[in-house]
Order: C-alpha cells, then structure tokens, then sequence
C-alpha cells in the first residue's frame, strides 16, 4: 500500500495521524510529493493529482475521507466514521470537516501575494471561522464525557493547528476554553506530534 501525501496538507495529515493510531503505518509506504509539480510522480496513477492518494494494486483512492474508509473497511483498523445511520454524528462531522475546509481557503489565499489576495474571501473565513468556534464551544462545553476520536474529529484538530501556525485567530483559545483544552490533550498523541505541520503561508513559495 502506497500513500501520496505531502508535509503541508492537513487533509494528508489527517490519514497519517488515522495510520498511525491504526498500527498501519509500518504496512504503508510513504511517498512525499510537492503539490502541483508538474513531474509529480503521482501523475503515474492519478490525473487529479491530489494529495492525498492511496494506489494499492487497481485501485487508486483519492481523499481523505475515502482513505480513512478504507483503513477501517479493508485494512482492519477501527471504523473511523460515524455509522451510516447516524445522522447527529455525520452532521457534526460535516461541520468539522467544513470547518477545515474553510481554515484551507483562508490559509491558501494567505499564500498569495499580497495585491492578489480577496479581501472578500479572506472576511467570509475569518466570520465562518468565529462561527464554528462559536457552536464546537457550545458542544465541548456541554459534553458528558471524552469526545470521539476519529475522521471528523482528527480533522478539527488539524483544522486547529493550522490556523494557529498561521495566527489566523490567536485569541481563540481564551475565548473558547472547552476546545482549547480539549485540543491541548490531543496534541500530546504521538501521532499527532510526528505528523504536526511545519511550515506556515509565509513559510512557503507563494502562489502568484
């Protein structure tokens, strides 16, 4: 089993973390590639060309949603996703997710050079960012026991991470304390640390 991922993709990192908590990391390879290089070697096996892509043998499966399906349907690891017929916890997986990729967007346009940013786009994520913080507060806060581990909530940690390594709301944690704490604790996994991100917008080659 190969997997396509690359350092900076928090979609990428979400498997990464799913394979390692799994046990499955020594049963994959890892093939880190840079996003949209024209000589990708990911090009062999997918025209998408998106990170990240599982090939084993046939199939070639892209998302990361979809990947971590797998490691739970075919690889024998823990189902990560909410069960088909739960409609409460694939909603709050789709605010997590969204979420995400909201933060993605944001941190994208940030790569921009300045003169090319959307000052609209960057308005709608900074409020869709206070939204969502604003209602997973209200949930944590609320919380009888220890949330879930798994896709959705891997990727709101992610979703979390990033925009803290790029500042985007750094008086967040003050203003939504349950989420703070309870990101706090999961950062401390092991999976988390060896996968954690470590360049920032800035950090990077800009977009145009």
């Amino acid at each position: 089993m190969q997997i396509y991922y690359s350092d900076n993709s928090p979609y990428a990192r979400i498997v990464r973390i799913a394979a390692r908590d799994a046990g499955l990391d020594s049963r994959i390879i890892w093939v880190k590639v840079r996003n949209r290089a024209p000589d990708s070697p990911l090009l062999a096996y997918s025209p998408v060309c998106r990170v990240p892509t599982l090939v084993e043998g046939d199939l070639v499966l892209g998302e990361a949603r979809n990947i971590c399906d797998y490691f739970g349907r075919v690889a024998g690891a823990a189902p990560l996703l909410p069960d088909p017929n739960d409609w409460p916890a694939r909603a709050l997986e789709s605010m997590m997710t969204g979420f995400l990729d909201g933060i993605a967007v944001w941190v994208r346009e940030l790569r921009r050079s300045e003169p090319r940013r959307s000052d609209f786009l960057l308005e709608v994520e900074t409020k869709r960012a206070k939204r969502c913080l604003d209602h997973f507060e209200a949930i944590w806060a609320d919380l009888s026991g220890p949330p879930a581990w798994d896709f959705g909530h891997m990727a709101l940690a992610c979703a979390l991470d990033i925009a803290d390594l790029n500042e985007l709301m750094p008086g967040w944690p003050a203003e939504h304390p349950a989420l703070a704490t309870w990101l706090g604790d999961r950062r401390t996994r092991p999976s988390m640390v060896a996968t954690k991100p470590l360049q920032g917008a800035h950090d990077q080659a800009p977009l145009g």
